[in-house]
């Protein structure tokens, strides 16, 4: 039998609480209260696996469910919290298999189907996917993640319209899910609808400003392939639909590609000043030692070349005034790309 949990600890729904708000550090330490009164306390072992989760420490969170499990072997939810740990190390096949084992104890939970509907679409098992699914869909028919992974599933199988109808359902049901936001963003970009993948990725970016460096390459894309013509658009649309089928897009879509040079060099224009495109100060940093760097490879060769070719006499020594012009300017180069890089670092 369980010993009771001293009234002074933190209650298990404080913990949970403190996931919600993504503060794992502080849940840790509450479930390590708990635990340091009660260690076989198999909910608070989960409670701590999901902390150690989402502050990325797999390992550990991989012993705390395993301890969950040894405490509560009949314990649907540890499984499951151990299946979602193998996700994330991306122990995919094995985390199906438990997560399975989690169904066999409790075949009526939605999100284990969802979560599983997950792993066989990143294992490109899609028509499993969509099994996995429905099942969760028949048990909950607004179940978010289903839905997700049924019309992520059902992209990947050409199949759009039915993966526009449960987007839609989704957009219906979560509104304010980043996730769907961000999976919407990528479909459509994919298609080549770069206004609404526009849309999406940018209320993603807003819900969850962490994935910044994911979502602002997928931003910047869509931002310029707005300014592409439309019969360009249409024109990738149809090359990728051929590639995905299997068939050679055909000598039209290079031309086609090399007629939109100037379309495209347009776009790079239009969107140089957009504040998505701002380099950051370690970005700025790395031009100018790019440049530096290969000044110092190029500049050589150039003038061995030069002299080959009898362009001047590299022979003929420079004279003061050159040299110290050539020193100066090359100290000043180097004094730049400091500063740039002593801003970058200040600003890490």
């Amino acid at each position: 039998m369980q010993p009771p949990i001293s009234p002074s600890l933190p209650s298990l729904a404080r913990i949970w609480q403190l996931l919600e708000l993504r503060r794992p550090a502080l849940a840790e330490a509450a479930a390590k209260q708990r635990l340091a009164a009660d260690p076989a306390d198999w909910q608070t072992l989960l409670a701590l696996t999901e902390a150690l989760r989402q502050q990325q420490r797999l390992e550990e969170a991989h012993g705390a469910a395993l301890a969950a499990i040894q405490a509560e072997a009949n314990a649907h939810q540890a499984h499951f919290a151990l299946a979602q740990v193998l996700g994330s190390q991306g122990q995919l096949r094995q985390a199906e298999a438990t997560v399975r084992q989690a169904l066999q104890l409790n075949p009526r939970v939605a999100r284990y189907h969802g979560f599983r509907a997950q792993l066989f679409y990143l294992l490109h098992n899609y028509r499993a996917a969509i099994g996995s699914a429905e099942e969760g869909l028949k048990l909950a028919p607004a179940h978010a993640d289903c839905l997700l992974w049924r019309a992520m599933a059902q992209e990947s199988l050409d199949q759009p319209t039915a993966a526009n109808e449960d987007f839609q359902r989704l957009l219906r049901v979560a509104p304010e899910s980043e996730l769907v936001h961000a999976h919407l963003g990528r479909v459509l970009l994919r298609r080549y609808q770069p206004a609404g993948a526009d849309r999406h990725l940018t209320k993603a970016l807003r819900q969850n400003p962490n994935r910044e460096a994911e979502l602002v390459p997928l931003l910047r894309l869509a931002r310029r392939r707005q300014r592409w013509p439309e019969w360009f658009l249409r024109s990738e649309r149809q090359h990728a639909e051929r590639r995905a089928l299997g068939l050679d897009p055909g000598l039209g879509s290079l031309l086609r590609r090399v007629w939109a040079t100037g379309a495209v060099a347009r776009a790079w224009w239009h969107t140089r000043h957009d504040p998505l495109f701002a380099l950051t100060p370690a970005q700025r940093w790395r031009r100018w030692q790019f440049l530096w760097v290969s000044l110092i490879i190029v500049v050589p060769v150039l003038i061995f070349v030069g002299d080959y070719f009898k362009f001047f006499d590299a022979s003929k020594p420079l004279t003061i005034p050159q040299m110290l012009v050539l020193l100066a300017a090359g100290g000043f180069f180097q004094l730049v790309i400091h500063l740039l890089g002593k801003k970058a670092n200040s600003t890490l």
